[in-house]
């Protein structure tokens, strides 16, 4: 699979090629974030679909399987650029989709502000 990872402190960012998410390719992204979150030590990924055209609902279950897992690492799977066709999915799923990067760089800044307030 072709993709990049942009690792900063608070997220990362991987941006897909893909153009059509189904559950394989869901699942062996799935596979990627857990390594990336076993060697970096932060939970909150957005996932850049901009390339996608075609997601089905099983790619979708896996990427809510996504998302818990990183809740339970006390994160976050935020999905930017999802293509409009299938944005539905998402909101019937609850995952965060956001329409850009910076959006979704935004969200996870006001989540952990949000977090760092309540421990106080």
């Amino acid at each position: 699979m072709n993709f990049s990872l942009e690792k900063t402190e608070h997220y990362t960012l991987l941006k897909t090629e893909l153009t059509d998410l189904e559950k394989e390719q869901a699942d062996e992204l799935a596979s990627i974030i857990q390594a990336h979150i076993a060697e970096h030590i932060c939970p909150y990924l957005i996932l850049n679909l901009e390339t996608v055209n075609n997601c089905n609902a099983e790619a979708v279950r896996a990427l809510i399987g996504i998302g818990l897992f990183l809740a339970e690492s006390n994160g976050m799977l935020i999905v930017s650029n999802p293509h409009e066709s299938f944005q539905r999915l998402f909101d019937k799923a609850e995952i965060i989709f956001v329409p850009t990067d910076m959006e979704a760089i935004d969200y996870v800044y006001m989540d952990q502000i949000e977090k760092q307030f309540l421990a106080e």
